[in-house]
């Protein structure tokens, strides 16, 4: 059986032989050139460059022929890509078609470019993450942006200094004036099939907000920028962030008008009081940084100390005194004259130099209570005696002549009642004058109103335009509070 089976096996190779030489040359070349796995059209494939060239590149894609990168398709690709290009790296191409019998076998690398940007686009919107890409056009619906080799669009609607209600025309011009400007975005949808890859720089915009409002700390003193002014505070930029300062905040003065302090684009320096991330929200505080001049006048005088100062304004229920350090302090009526009066407009008047005596000082509540029937009389006499040489003194340079007359008057008039106590013996140089009764109910009341109108006025959200400041009367009649009139009855209660 062997032997047979040795005996066959050189007929069978004589007969392989003779197949073989039968077969004709052409076949031989077409088995040799075959591609067994033959590229299809739009298929990507990993290429080695052999060489370079001006109009084209050789590549070795893996096939038992070379791809070629043609100069059509070179000219699509960005020139410092192809000067960084050379022999032996390694790019992806798209197949451009099949290749028949000897047809070269063409490849694009533009198209392979962009086949790993979209790779890299679609784990970008797994994971993301923040861009910054420059804006290089604008259409009717948005704007266009440079994404690598590819374009990525920006919705009007995701664009965040376009706001409800913008018109076409005004979108427009915001849109144009972003061409060429780097933005902060964020990829929304990747839609390879139908090309299409959406940006929105609201997203990002709010997520960079939110990393900064992890960022900012109560206490923070930061360097900020005004961006816009309203009537009830301050908004500025800090770094991405806006905060308010409120006009309570502003300074220690009452400010009624923002907009007479402050423009945009001014520079301001704040210090951090309040942090909301839920609602987005940073309060801030100038004043937080300014000296405050109530705990000053606290360091500076003391209960009992004798101030010189002026009226600026009278009201049913005492007059206000401005004081040296520009602080305003309340005469109770109470507390107005040696002699009991109802009516402290027929006493002082706005304008007059008056001698106080600090009652209480409160820096906390921002109060100063004064007195000026308990100023012994012989300071209030000396006082006034040098008041009026300074007027005289003044007249002789081009002062008024009633000033001097208005003095004269007040002295003789101090005078008068300075007799008239001692010979009741009511009243001492070194003896503190009784107050009178309570405040009536009406003062009471009118005070309350005067209080709760400020509040309402206050209310951020009012209706925004110029206003002119009042005169410093009505302030201070807009400052009045319930605790005021009571601090004037209770200093009134412990006199009595």
């Amino acid at each position: 059986m062997e032997n047979e089976d040795l005996e066959k096996q050189p007929e069978n190779q004589a007969g392989n032989e003779s197949a073989s030489k039968e077969q004709p040359v052409w076949f031989q070349e077409f088995v040799d050139h075959y591609d067994v796995d033959k590229p299809k059209q739009g298929e990507i494939l990993k290429g080695t460059v052999l060489d370079i060239q001006e109009e084209s590149i050789l590549l070795d894609v893996g096939l038992k022929r070379d791809a070629i990168i043609p100069g059509g398709d070179l000219e699509k690709v960005d020139q410092e890509l192809r000067k960084e290009l050379a022999v032996g790296d390694e790019v992806n191409v798209s197949v451009i078609r099949t290749p028949v019998g000897d047809e070269d076998l063409l490849v694009s690398l533009s198209k392979g470019l962009a086949h790993k940007t979209w790779q890299r686009a679609e784990e970008l919107a797994q994971s993301g993450d923040l861009l910054e890409l420059e804006v290089i056009d604008q259409n009717r619906g948005g704007l266009l942006i440079a994404y690598e080799n590819i374009r990525g669009f920006i919705p009007n609607s995701h664009i965040p200094s376009i706001r409800r209600g913008t018109g076409t025309q005004k979108a427009g011009e915001i849109k144009a004036e972003l061409i060429g400007k780097t933005l902060p975005v964020k990829l929304i949808e990747v839609n390879r099939k139908e090309r299409r890859l959406v940006f929105s720089a609201r997203v990002a915009l709010k997520g960079q907000r939110l990393k900064r409002l992890k960022e900012i700390e109560v206490g923070n003193v930061l360097k900020s920028r005004v961006v816009n002014v309203v009537d009830f505070g301050v908004f500025v930029d800090l770094l991405g962030v806006d905060g308010l300062v409120h006009k309570s905040e502003i300074d220690w003065e009452k400010v009624y008008d923002p907009r007479k302090l402050f423009k945009v684009g001014d520079e301001i320096e704040v210090k951090v009081v309040g942090v909301d991330i839920e609602k987005e929200r940073v309060s801030l505080s100038r004043k937080a940084l300014i000296p405050n001049p109530w705990q000053l006048l606290a360091d500076k005088f003391n209960v009992g100390d004798l101030v010189e100062g002026k009226v600026v304004s009278v009201l049913d229920f005492g007059a206000f005194i401005e004081l040296p350090e520009g602080l305003h302090g309340l005469v109770h009526i109470s507390e107005i004259g040696y002699a009991n009066t109802e009516d402290p407009g027929g006493v002082v008047k706005k304008g007059d130099q008056v001698l106080v005596k600090i009652m209480a000082i409160d820096p906390g509540r921002e109060r100063v209570s004064l007195s000026m029937r308990r100023v012994p009389v012989s300071e209030q006499m000396n006082w006034m005696m040098n008041l009026g040489d300074t007027a005289e003194e003044d007249l002789v340079e081009g002062g008024d002549v009633d000033q001097v007359e208005d003095i004269s008057a007040v002295v003789e008039e101090v005078q008068e009642h300075a007799n008239q106590d001692t010979m009741n013996g009511d009243v001492s140089d070194e003896q503190d004058v009784e107050g009178p009764e309570d405040s009536s109910k009406e003062e009471q009341e009118s005070a309350d109103k005067t209080a709760a109108d400020e509040e309402k006025g206050d209310e951020p959200g009012g209706v925004e335009g110029e206003k002119t400041d009042p005169d410093p009367g009505e302030q201070f009649e807009m400052e009045v509070s319930e605790d005021v009139i009571n601090e004037g009855e209770s200093n009134e209660g412990k006199a009595g």
